[in-house]
């Protein structure tokens, strides 16, 4: 049963403790409200606190009567609900649209914890999304980490992020919803392929399972053999990085040269990127290309050559190199 797959994924991935403090992110969407339930129904067991946290992105005409119908069912729920709107379009500056959206709306969801002393937060992604995800990084490119698609439980800032339904398919949640007589909002702009994620879903996909028609399975099997593979990878990284530390400034980190030019490749990259990620608090735009120029500039340039990168600059000195982030 459906709600057996959602109890064993909290269980497996100790997504909840007993007294939990949850903000529950829900759009109106099938997936978001059928979460909402699944939380309604273990709030006893659990002794949960619950608060429903919705972003009014503006981007659509349905937008605020969906604002409405999450409302009413939060009253009919008797679960706190609390909104925020913006147009989120007036916000955007050429770079995506969507990574606009989803900055207002973790923004949103950080200030809904600080306000209610919450720390943590459930998304309705499921098992499909995770498959799309791993199939859009495939296609843009990408490394290990990208390959993990999103995981069961991770960090957003002051947050911890849980995803209770990545086992749990589409197909499942719709039909559970039917079957229940339970409502929801269809966001028509997931059937328009102007957008890469909906040509994904609409076109590629079920191009994939005329070869595999386990292909879901698989590519989730593929993300999870590989998150295990990462985190291995990722404790050695980030012992190496403490040893290589040297300095650190708000703005600047100081790698020892020497320690650094005696790591193999993929231990060198993967110390650069914890070296990024520790000053920006994101390792976005950081390219396959940008890791092998500061690669080359440590062994091979000479001392005080400079490498440019996306909000960065990274100096060779004669015993260090020094990564700064520039002010915006």
């Amino acid at each position: 049963m459906i709600e057996d797959i959602f109890k064993n994924t909290i269980a497996q991935n100790s997504l909840l403790k007993k007294k939990d403090k949850i903000i529950l992110g829900v759009s109106g969407g099938p997936d978001s409200v059928f979460m909402l339930y699944q939380f309604f129904y273990l709030k006893k067991e659990y002794k949960l606190q619950l608060a429903c946290a919705h972003f009014n992105h503006s981007l659509r005409k349905e937008a605020d009567q969906e604002e409405i119908f999450i409302n009413e069912l939060c009253h009919k729920l008797e679960i706190p609900y609390i909104c925020e709107k913006k147009d989120v379009k007036s916000f955007f500056n050429g770079d995506s649209l969507e990574q606009t959206a989803r900055i207002l709306r973790y923004d949103f969801f950080l200030k809904t914890a600080r306000q209610l002393k919450f720390k943590k937060l459930a998304l309705g992604h499921h098992k499909d999304d995770l498959v799309e995800t791993i199939l859009m990084r495939l296609i843009r490119g990408t490394g290990l980490k990208g390959l993990r698609g999103f995981l069961p439980k991770t960090r957003y800032k002051a947050l911890t992020v849980i995803r209770p339904l990545i086992e749990t398919t589409k197909k499942d949640i719709e039909s559970w919803l039917k079957k229940q007589k339970i409502d929801y909002c269809i966001d028509k702009s997931n059937f328009e392929e102007k957008f890469f994620r909906n040509r994904i879903r609409l076109k590629l996909l079920p191009l994939l399972k005329e070869y595999n028609p386990n292909i879901v399975d698989t590519l989730c099997n593929l993300a999870k053999t590989i998150a295990y593979d990462y985190e291995l990878i990722q404790t050695v990284s980030l012992e190496h990085y403490n040893l290589l530390k040297k300095r650190e400034t708000k703005r600047e980190i100081f790698l020892d040269l020497a320690g650094l030019n005696q790591a193999t490749p993929a231990l060198f990259n993967n110390v650069l990127r914890i070296t990024i990620e520790q000053l920006q608090g994101h390792t976005r735009r950081l390219e396959a290309r940008h890791l092998d120029e500061v690669r080359d500039l440590a062994l091979n340039r000479p001392g005080e050559s400079v490498v440019d990168l996306p909000n960065l600059k990274v100096k060779k000195s004669q015993n260090f190199l020094i990564i700064q982030a520039l002010l915006l």
